[in-house]
């Protein structure tokens, strides 16, 4: 029984685990960014390669400190002078049993080997560049989740809007049989108000379907409990202030992004490693020293030591060096041409951003004031119906052309707001400006 509460313990821990953390009731942008980059399975797999980074970087440093080993043997052995080359005229050939022991402790140091140092650089600088790749990948997600939380907020406006567009339709149709009913308006008025009412409520429920696969999309890109029983209501999403300058945009970029500042470092990195390569040319010097306890056995023994200096110099590799050094410049000539694609793409990212975020403002602009004149042309088409002016067709058509103004002016929100993300994104401070 024991085992089996056990067992069902882990199952469900397992399982709360896999099903991620729950999402809050009101939604912010600040609650999304936090559990995403809590949560992201791209940032886990950048920082599992800055963990692999970082070892090959200890590993390259280890060399250049000194080596302290402790070695211990005993051992009982025999011995045939004869097969090791002692062929004496009183030699019995065969000798022992007899003991044999060694416990030292042994110190080991380079003194000048300048390829593992360079070595130790290019490794330090391949740790920077994973370390940023690190704080790349936490931006990729804050944009990702900003677009996606302003679907979500786009899909809830379109949603309201067309709610308080069918109520205005159903005023209509309630006002439209009442003339009806009063002989002062014909029964084909009351069928094209139904129609539109008929077909606001349609576009409101595919707007409602729309809002719940937005949350689910939202849910799923921060790694939490899949759900849609939240709500999204953070107007911060959308984002403030007008277009950046161009020259301080592209100069705070290329100072700021982690993926360029990556690039860098790899640059350094391959740099370095042909310097190590090369420098394996030179001599390089070493010490050793160990002491110990060398006899027959453990309490039988007799103080030992050994201080030795070493130099190494390579005459003739058979052009191992050589294809080294090709391999490593070849890898280098690779990392400036990624840097270069680099510096463009982060140059075209900039400047659409800033394109894009003039042309949104000016469609917020103009949709705002085309949403103004809708508003009037609906109330002064309701106004003629009411005085029998006019039939109710002139009222449809406002109010359709009012729909489209409401969804006009929600599409230009939405890209004003993803233009700032991207503004955001272009000058590497995504995170730090969304995330408050």
């Amino acid at each position: 029984m024991l085992r089996l509460f056990l067992l069902f313990v882990l199952v469900a821990t397992l399982a709360a685990a896999q099903a991620g953390p729950d999402v809050p009731a009101e939604l912010t942008l600040a609650q999304a960014l936090n559990i995403a980059l809590s949560n992201s399975t791209n940032i886990r797999e950048a920082l599992a390669r800055l963990d692999q980074a970082s070892g090959r970087y200890q590993q390259s440093r280890s060399v250049l400190l000194p080596q302290l080993d402790v070695s211990a043997r005993q051992n009982f052995q025999t011995v045939n002078l004869i097969g090791i080359g002692i062929d004496l005229a009183s030699a019995q050939g065969l000798i022992g049993p007899f003991g044999s022991m060694d416990a030292r402790m042994s110190l080991s140091q380079d003194l000048f080997n300048l390829a593992n140092v360079r070595a130790w650089q290019s490794y330090r600088s391949r740790q920077d560049s994973s370390r940023l790749l690190v704080d790349n990948a936490r931006e990729i997600v804050a944009l990702n989740v900003i677009s996606t939380y302003l679907e979500a907020l786009k899909t809830k406006a379109a949603r309201d809007t067309l709610a308080e567009q069918a109520k205005l339709a159903t005023e209509l149709y309630k006002l439209t049989r009442d003339r009806v009913t009063q002989g002062v308006s014909a029964e084909l008025d009351a069928n094209r108000a139904m129609q539109k009412v008929n077909s606001l409520e349609q576009q409101g429920q595919e707007a409602s379907q729309s809002y719940i696969a937005a949350k689910f999309g939202l849910a799923n890109i921060l790694q939490a409990h899949i759900t849609a029983d939240f709500e999204v209501a953070d107007e911060a999403a959308y984002g403030v202030g007008p277009p950046a300058d161009r020259d301080a945009a592209l100069k705070t970029a290329l100072a700021a992004r982690a993926d360029y500042r990556a690039a860098e470092a790899s640059v350094r990195a391959a740099e370095l490693q042909i310097r190590s390569v090369k420098a394996s040319r030179l001599p390089t010097l070493a010490m050793t020293f160990s002491d110990g306890q060398s006899g027959n056995t453990p309490v039988n023994n007799v103080n030992t030591y050994k201080v030795q200096g070493s130099i190494d110099y390579p005459l003739y590799t058979g052009g191992r060096i050589r294809g080294q050094i090709v391999e490593a410049e070849g890898a280098l000539r690779e990392a400036r041409t990624l840097l270069d694609q680099n510096r463009s793409q982060i140059e075209t990212d900039v400047l659409t951003a800033i394109s894009g975020v003039e042309w949104a403002l000016k469609e917020v602009e103009t949709s705002a004031r085309n949403v103004q004149l809708s508003r009037q042309e609906v109330e002064f088409t309701r106004a003629r119906f009411a005085q029998g002016i006019a039939d109710n067709a002139e009222v449809v058509n406002a109010q359709d052309r009012l729909t489209q103004a409401d969804d006009a002016q929600i599409r230009a929100r939405y890209m004003l707001g993803l233009a700032r993300a991207n503004m955001a994104r272009a000058t590497g401070s995504a995170e730090k400006t969304y995330r408050k």
